[in-house]
């Protein structure tokens, strides 16, 4: 018996490589990015009893409805509690799967579109999804949604993102003009289902099924087809309008959706065409890349640079990809197929203090990885598989140094200060210091995160812990006052003037400002017991 070809052990060559690239992810500890109010602080989420359970599926912390992902996630607590090990092991394991789910996808997909090349030619298909898959899984793109364990729910959507496109193509009818078989029409809608229910990214799932329709299955043109393409598309396109209101209602309860008066559509457009430039930039020199972009007004400014760069490569790319179309359809489809599925993370839905995130990129350069599968497959030639492979080299080298920047809170921030400055990154750098007793190091920190960003309320009020630690309690109250004014419920900042007036011995003002903390944020228990404590020095007199 002959041995099977090489190509058949593709998939597992693609999963063995992901996993150990990014087994030193293993070692790296929880960030004081979303990870401590996610996990540390959360006792909600920790394991899968009935009231865990409940929580995951009805609450929407940090302005997320994601309750597969909290699931997982209550999972790991389970086995490893609060050991950030099993955390990252699963995000890794998701992401493994989800190298070799692209694999077959990369497969399936340029068999379609080179269908009607020669034998000779469809042969050598398999080696231009091995290098899609690698491309798309040892990008260092992909470091922050697997490292960083808040954004479990990339790897999880993602996940049931590339089995509903499976299901999808697999359920391609044989009879021109056919509906697509009903078993994979339902196993598509269901993983679409989980998907959502992982991270709403996923709500431009219809609309790629139906570019897929396009191009490269071509179901779309036919005699009485276009009718039922869109109709069998209905159930898929209410359940995303469902999910887009839910979080869009959900944006509004936590205050996170930018509003139109701070935001306005020029300004939208501008950050749309920022973050189409941006994601497309760092695909092809992933270099200097952070946790947070801060945006700012010279990015958005049409004077500036930046915005000027960004809508030229967005017009020079869209008018390429168009005149090419005929004779290179899949250039369109891959540059269409990335402007949807970031849609939802662009400027028209903006919100939050973030221009782009590297996380954002997950799903939507997968089209750039297939294409870049096929030129490997049509183009021939030694220098061009020599090439290739160097990329492999110089995206592993990439990823593994990227990797190691998410170890901890210090070098996650250091590294993001040193490529992208930002009044977060100064600011969370200063909550490392102050974790460890360093005051004087976390009020240089804070103080240079409020001169980039003097209405941050975060930095005022950290600023004032740290100066409240040293004793400077009048310092303390005024950036508690500024953070009050920015901000007014935050009841870390009424706890903070209430401990600084107690220790200046105003008792009956500092039990005021530890009621009113209390009333904002009931289950605080450092300002019950600050209260308790003052209520008991008052009656002492």
């Amino acid at each position: 018996m002959t041995a099977p070809p090489l190509y058949r052990h593709f998939p597992a060559i693609v999963a063995v490589l992901t996993l150990l690239l990014f087994l030193p992810a293993l070692g790296n500890e929880f960030v004081n990015w979303d990870d401590e109010r996610n996990f540390v602080l959360n006792p909600h989420y920790r394991g899968l009893g009935w009231t865990e359970i409940q929580w995951m599926w009805t609450s929407h912390l940090l302005g997320r409805y994601v309750p597969i992902s909290w699931m997982t996630l209550g999972l790991d607590y389970t086995i490893w509690e609060l050991n950030p090990f099993g955390y990252h092991l699963t995000s890794v394991l998701f992401h493994t799967v989800n190298a070799a789910l692209f694999y077959f996808l990369a497969l399936a997909l340029l068999r379609l579109a080179l269908r009607d090349r020669s034998s000779e030619m469809q042969a050598r298909i398999p080696v231009g999804a091995l290098f899609a898959a690698l491309v798309f899984s040892l990008h260092p793109l992909r470091v922050e949604s697997v490292a960083w364990v808040t954004e479990r729910r990339d790897v999880v959507s993602g996940m049931f993102f590339l089995l509903a496109i499976l299901a999808y193509l697999r359920g391609n009818p044989d009879v021109p003009g056919a509906p697509i078989r009903r078993k994979y029409y339902w196993a598509c809608f269901g993983f679409f289902i989980f998907a959502l229910l992982s991270k709403e990214i996923a709500v431009t799932l219809p609309v790629i099924l139906l570019m897929l329709d396009v191009y490269p299955l071509r179901r779309a043109g036919r005699s009485g087809s276009t009718t039922g393409i869109l109709l069998e598309k209905i159930p898929f396109f209410l359940l995303s309008l469902a999910d887009g209101a839910l979080a869009l209602y959900i944006g509004k309860l936590e205050g996170i959706t930018a509003s139109l008066v701070h935001v306005n559509w020029i300004a939208r457009l501008a950050i749309s065409l920022y973050g189409l430039a941006f994601y497309l930039w760092k695909t092809l020199l992933p270099f200097h890349l952070a946790p947070f972009y801060a945006l700012t007004s010279h990015k958005v400014d049409p004077g500036a640079l930046p915005l000027q760069l960004s809508a030229v490569l967005v017009v020079l790319v869209t008018a390429g990809a168009l005149v090419v179309r005929r004779k290179y359809p899949a250039v369109l489809a891959a540059w269409l197929a990335y402007c949807v599925i970031l849609i939802p993370v662009l400027g028209i839905f903006h919100n939050g203090q973030q221009i782009t995130a590297d996380r954002y990129s997950y799903l939507a350069c997968l089209g750039w990885a297939i294409l870049g599968g096929g030129m490997l497959v049509v183009v021939n030639r030694r220098e061009v598989t020599l090439a290739a492979g160097l990329v492999i080299c110089g995206l592993v080298f990439l990823t593994f140094k990227q990797v190691r920047v998410w170890q901890n809170s210090e070098t996650l921030w250091t590294q993001a200060i040193s490529v992208a400055p930002s009044f977060i990154a100064y600011n969370n750098l200063g909550l490392v210091y102050s974790a460890r007793g360093d005051s004087a190091g976390a009020i240089e920190q804070f103080r240079k995160s409020i001169q980039m960003a003097d209405d941050y309320e975060l930095s005022h009020n950290n600023l004032g812990g740290s100066l409240l630690e040293l004793g400077l309690n009048e310092e303390a109250i005024s950036e508690f006052r500024t953070a009050l004014t920015l901000k007014p419920d935050l009841a870390n900042s009424q706890n903070g003037w209430g401990q600084a007036l107690l220790a200046q011995g105003k008792i009956n003002e500092a039990i005021e400002h530890f009621r009113a903390a209390v009333k904002i944020d009931p289950a605080y228990e450092s300002a019950r017991a600050n209260l308790e404590h003052a209520l008991e020095l008052k009656s002492g007199w």
